[in-house]
Formats: C-alpha cells, sequence, structure tokens
C-alpha cells in the first residue's frame, strides 16, 4: 500500500517536471488571468468559457473585474452550398465564420488594434444520412469557434508577453 502511494507521487511530480499540461492548457501571462468578453454570440462565449477552464483562466462577468477585454465585432456564421447533385440537392456545403475584434484593458484602452479572423470549412452533404449531416454541421461550428478563440488567445499571449 505505501508503495504504491510513493510511486503514485513520484509518477506525479515527474510528469509535473517535465512541463506535462493537459491538453487545450495554455500557459498565459497574469494580465489574462481574467478575461471579459464583450458583445460576442453565446455560442463564442461558451467555447471561451470552455477553453479557458482548461487553462485556469476566469471568463468574469463583470469588465471591471478583467485584466484583459476581448471586444468583438462583426460576428457571423455563413453557409452556402458549393456543389449540387444531379437531383438538385445540396451536396456539398461551405460553412465560413468571421469576426472581427479588439484587445482592451478594463479601463477600455485598446492594447492591440482591431484583428479579423476568417475560417472556412467544407464538408459534404450525404441525402442518404441527413441527421448525421446536421449534427456534423453543428460539430463543424464548434470547431470552428474553438479555431477562433484559440487564434485570440495566442495573439493575446504573443503581443502581451512581449510587452
Amino acid at each position: 500500500m505505501m508503495i504504491t502511494r510513493v510511486l503514485a507521487l513520484s509518477l506525479a511530480l515527474m510528469t509535473v517536471a517535465c512541463g506535462y499540461h493537459l491538453r487545450g492548457a495554455i500557459d498565459l501571462p497574469e494580465q489574462m488571468r481574467k478575461i471579459y468578453i464583450k458583445n460576442a454570440s453565446n455560442s463564442l462565449q461558451q467555447q471561451f468559457t470552455k477553453t479557458m477552464k482548461a487553462s485556469s483562466v476566469d471568463v468574469v462577468k463583470q469588465i471591471n473585474q478583467a485584466g484583459l477585454v476581448v471586444a468583438v465585432f462583426n460576428e457571423k456564421m455563413d453557409r452556402r452550398v458549393l456543389s449540387l447533385s444531379s437531383t438538385g440537392k445540396a451536396s456539398e456545403f461551405e460553412l465560413n465564420y468571421s469576426l472581427d475584434y479588439e484587445l482592451q484593458d478594463a479601463s477600455g484602452a485598446v492594447l492591440k488594434k482591431v484583428q479579423s479572423i476568417e475560417i472556412t470549412r467544407e464538408y459534404y452533404n450525404d441525402q442518404e444520412a441527413i441527421i448525421a449531416k446536421t449534427n456534423e454541421e453543428v460539430i463543424i461550428q464548434q470547431e470552428l469557434y474553438q479555431q477562433a478563440v484559440k487564434s485570440i488567445v495566442n495573439t493575446a499571449r504573443s503581443d502581451l508577453t512581449s510587452k
């Protein structure tokens, strides 16, 4: 019993010592430990909260609690048909997610001027599996939100650590 505990503790210490982090965890500067998301869609806010939780960052509810404010503008999710089948039904779609954002401090001072993100994904629409394709589109949208969050966080991290 004692050997098992010592072994488990040793393994845990070695894992921490080698720099291992949980997948999705991001090492962030102190200023980014409390983030406020301004004017974002529900989906983007949820993805931000989920991603930041893995990095021990709080997405705060009030702007005056934040070390960093991500102000979102012109957020859009568009879907368009890329190709049609011989029966005239859509066989391929494209999802396009775009937004502009600005990094600010809690007082509204601009830390990083307006940046744009545009992410596009294509997927095949199998007419035999309509329900599965609807679910696939929802998953792709979540991935687009996740990619946008990571892009915003990486930009903020690189700008704030270089100053």
